[in-house]
C-alpha cells in the first residue's frame, strides 16, 4: 500500500512540475469588424444653400503589427449634403475586418477631408508624414499588448501626437474652402486574454474655444444642436438633436465642427460620424468616460473617450 501511495505521490509531482513548464494556452483569436454604419452632413464645407461637399477619409495606423493607409472611397470622393448623407446604415462601410491573436490590436487614425479633387501628391505626403507620426505606435505593436495598463500608454501616445499633427495638417493640405481638413478620431481594438477591449477616442479641440460661437476647430463625443435633417419612412425631412451614441448603445458618434471666418462670413462645417464595433459577430456596447460639462448646457457636454 505504501509504494502504491508513493508512486501516486511521485506521478502527481511529476504532473505539477509538467503544468508549471508548459506554456500558458493561448487565448483563442477573435473577428473584429469596425464600421461606419453612417456619415452625416449637418452644415457642408461649400459655402451656399443646397451645396454640396466632395468628401473622402484618410485611414492610417497599424494592424496586427502592420502599416495601414487605405482611402475610402478609393480613388474618387462622396457627394454629400445634408439630405444626402455619404454613408447610411443601408451599405455601412467597412474601414478594418480581420482577426486579432491575444496581444495583437489595430490602432487607427480616421481623419475627413472635405475636396473637389484628390490630389494625389498630398495623399502621398499626408500618409509619409502620418507614417512618421506613428512610429511609436508600431514600436508598441512589436512588444504587442498584454495588460490594460499598455493598452493606456497607447491610447495617449497615439491622442498625443495626433492632435500635434492635425493641428499642423495646413503643412499639407494649405487652407481654402472646398479642400478642408474636416476632422479625425481615433478607433483602438485589443485582445487581452481572449477579451476584446476597445477605444474610440476623438482628437479633441484644435483650436479656440470649448463651447462658446468664436472660430474653433473639434472632434468631440457630444450631443448635437436640433439641426441634423433625418427623413421619417414617408420621405418627409425633420431637423432633429442627437446624443452621441446611437441605438442600444452599440454605436457611438463623433461630432467634427469647424467654425471659422471667410472674408467677413462667419462659417460652419459640421459632420457627424457612427462607428460600430463588432467581435465574433456581435456588435460591442459603448460607455462614455471623461466627461466635461464647461456651463451646464447639453450642447457643451462632451466625452473624452468611448470604450
Amino acid at each position: 500500500m505504501m509504494c502504491s501511495n508513493v508512486k501516486l505521490f511521485t506521478g502527481l509531482v511529476a504532473l505539477a512540475a509538467a503544468l508549471v513548464a508548459a506554456p500558458a494556452a493561448r487565448a483563442a483569436a477573435v473577428d473584429v469588424k469596425v464600421e461606419l454604419p453612417n456619415i452625416r452632413t449637418i452644415q457642408t464645407n461649400t459655402v451656399g444653400e443646397g451645396k454640396t461637399d466632395d468628401i473622402y477619409l484618410l485611414v492610417t495606423g497599424v494592424a496586427n503589427g502592420a502599416a495601414v493607409t487605405k482611402q475610402f472611397p478609393e480613388g474618387k470622393t462622396w457627394k454629400a449634403s445634408s439630405k444626402a448623407p455619404a454613408v447610411t446604415e443601408k451599405s455601412p462601410l467597412t474601414i478594418w475586418e480581420g482577426k486579432l491573436d491575444e496581444g495583437q490590436f489595430i490602432a487607427l487614425t480616421v481623419a475627413a477631408f472635405a475636396g473637389d479633387k484628390i490630389d494625389d501628391a498630398k495623399r502621398k505626403d499626408y500618409f509619409e508624414k502620418k507614417a512618421a507620426s506613428d512610429k511609436k505606435v508600431e514600436a508598441l505593436a512589436a512588444a504587442k499588448i498584454a495588460d490594460a495598463k499598455a493598452a493606456e500608454a497607447l491610447r495617449l501616445a497615439l491622442n498625443k501626437q495626433n492632435v500635434a499633427f492635425f493641428k499642423a495638417i495646413g503643412d499639407i493640405f494649405p487652407k481654402r474652402k472646398g479642400d478642408n481638413y474636416v476632422g479625425a478620431f481615433d478607433v483602438i481594438v485589443t485582445n487581452i486574454g481572449g477579451k476584446v477591449v476597445k477605444r474610440l477616442m476623438p482628437t479633441g479641440l484644435l483650436s479656440g474655444e470649448h463651447f462658446g460661437v468664436g472660430v474653433k476647430q473639434y472632434s468631440k463625443l457630444k450631443y448635437t444642436r436640433e439641426n441634423v435633417l433625418i427623413q421619417d419612412k414617408k420621405g418627409q425631412w425633420y431637423e432633429m438633436q442627437l446624443e452621441p451614441w446611437g441605438e442600444n448603445d452599440q454605436s457611438a458618434r463623433v461630432k467634427m465642427t469647424e467654425v471659422e471666418m471667410v472674408g467677413d462670413v462667419r462659417t460652419v462645417t459640421d459632420y457627424l460620424v457612427d462607428v460600430k464595433i463588432a467581435a465574433a459577430g456581435k456588435p460591442l456596447v459603448f460607455e462614455f468616460a471623461g466627461e466635461v460639462n464647461p456651463v451646464k448646457s447639453i450642447v457643451h457636454n462632451y466625452w473624452e473617450w468611448a470604450e
